[in-house]
């Protein structure tokens, strides 16, 4: 059964909207899978002033009967309208009612220009009406293109309200729980770091089956759920599908930068900018720059794959297909769950940023915390503070505890990172170990003897981000 959990603030803020005393324009987009759907249906609910009509790829006459019939309820007067996009919307926008198109972008398909129409029905109809439409879109690219980008259609019409633009994010960790609620915190750093936030691949997971039971039902199982779910999706939203496979394959490997990924990947590098922007602009790529740097100056840009389910059909289930069923029953136990760790620790080190806040609520953060690099060498946690201080941390899934030369080299590396307090000055450096299993008796020791220096369990991260307590 679908759960709908943790939209409450997207709710509030359609609701918002609904409730204005002008006409608003509105726009929900997001990647396939993350739950628009579900959000504008519940943000109508009980609504007697409301239509919902989700567009699929058809006809322009079979869209606009398709649209009648779905505002006739609210609507019954509807059926003597000229059917014509315009005098339809027109009609009902003087009626004040809150018309939701879900998956505008196929109605643009059968009829390039819906967008203009919608334009000149906002510049000339709507004075004095209430009504509010909501535009929805999976692909988000046809949206930017033909609503929020300078030169779209649509440019400049949808609402200046701050609720009128909702880009859809994937569900934040503390969500996971509502899905498997008898979970353990470990337990659910691991299904978050497997299936993610998207609430269409967190729904079928058995809250009463292991980990690595609910990984081989819907994953490895040719017949899982899950099983195709990437590359179902690539394939409604690419042509030359093969090349960006090789990509997503290559970065699930762990290669980062863009030549070393279009060398593994038997890509001239030189043309790569098309594929590497096409995956950013659908949400599946994402890229990274070291803690402090200028995102728009840096030249140290790595790549990756934002979704954990992609990452992991990439990395384990991409063209291995008869591997899997070679091993049976074995497969999960013998191919998955020795690397899992592993793989999870991207995950891990991602919550730890998060958690951070939490954790150091004495501080006020003045970047967005993430990870240091430079000539080899790495600082998995950083984030620099109006007061001063630089946090710097580590943070391991490993099977065992923690040990001292962690401590050292971060301690060592820290040094490295070019940082001056908004004061001037030299900086002062707060340490944080971030530990799935503990710490040695060394670094325990040294902590209750340091003042600058946290040991948090991975407990402790995820009590942070639940909001019930901090390490």
């Amino acid at each position: 059964m679908k759960q709908f959990v943790d939209r409450a603030a997207e709710l509030d803020r359609l609701r918002t909207l609904y409730g204005t005393d002008e006409a608003e324009l509105a726009v929900v987009y997001g990647r396939r899978q993350i739950g628009k759907s579900e959000l504008v249906r519940q943000s109508i609910a009980g609504r007697d002033d409301a239509v919902y009509y989700q567009a699929v790829q058809g006809t322009p006459t079979v869209q606009l009967n398709r649209f009648v019939e779905a505002a006739e309820d609210a609507y019954p007067s509807v059926t003597s309208i000229k059917e014509e996009w315009e005098p339809l919307l027109a009609h009902l926008i003087d009626r004040d009612a809150v018309v939701v198109i879900d998956e505008f972008p196929y109605l643009v398909e059968s009829n390039e220009a819906l967008p203009s129409v919608v334009q000149h029905l906002w510049d000339t109809s709507v004075d004095g009406s209430r009504a509010t439409v909501v535009l929805t879109g999976s692909a988000v690219g046809m949206i930017h293109t033909h609503v929020l980008d300078g030169g779209a259609p649509l440019y400049g019409r949808v609402s200046q309200h701050p609720n009128g633009r909702i880009e859809l994010e994937p569900l934040p960790f503390r969500a996971t729980k509502a899905f498997v609620p008898g979970y353990d915190a470990e337990e659910r750093v691991f299904v978050h770091g497997v299936f993610g936030g998207t609430p269409r691949y967190l729904d079928p997971l058995d809250a009463d089956s292991s980990v690595g039971e609910n990984v081989s039902r819907l994953l490895l199982d040719p017949d899982g759920t899950l099983h195709d779910e990437p590359e179902t999706v690539l394939q409604m939203e690419l042509t030359e599908v093969n090349t960006y496979f090789s990509l997503l394959e290559s970065m699930a490997r762990g290669n980062r930068s863009r030549n070393d990924i279009a060398q593994d990947a038997g890509v001239e590098s030189t043309n790569t900018s098309y594929y590497f922007d096409r995956l950013e602009t659908l949400r599946i790529v994402g890229t990274d720059h070291p803690a402090l740097a200028d995102p728009a100056r840096s030249k140290r840009t790595r790549y990756r794959i934002r979704d954990p389910l992609f990452r992991f059909y990439f990395r384990y289930l991409y063209g291995r297909d008869g591997r899997y069923e070679l091993y049976g029953e074995d497969a999960y136990a013998d191919l998955v769950e020795p690397e899992l760790p592993d793989f999870v620790s991207e995950t891990f080190e991602s919550l730890c940023h998060g958690a951070l806040p939490a954790l150091y609520p004495a501080y006020t953060l003045t970047r967005v915390p993430g990870q240091w690099w430079r000539k080899g060498r790495e600082i998995d946690v950083v984030a620099p503070t109006d007061e001063g201080t630089l946090l710097v941390g580590e943070a391991k899934f490993t099977g065992g505890p923690l040990g001292y030369g962690v401590l050292s080299t971060l301690e060592e590396d820290a040094r490295r990172v070019d940082w001056t307090p908004p004061g001037g000055g030299e900086p002062t450096y707060e340490y944080a170990l971030f530990s799935r299993n503990g710490f040695t008796r060394s670094v325990g020791e040294a902590a209750a003897e340091r003042t600058d220096l946290e040991l948090v369990h991975l407990a402790d991260v995820v009590a942070a981000l639940d909001g019930t307590g901090a390490g």
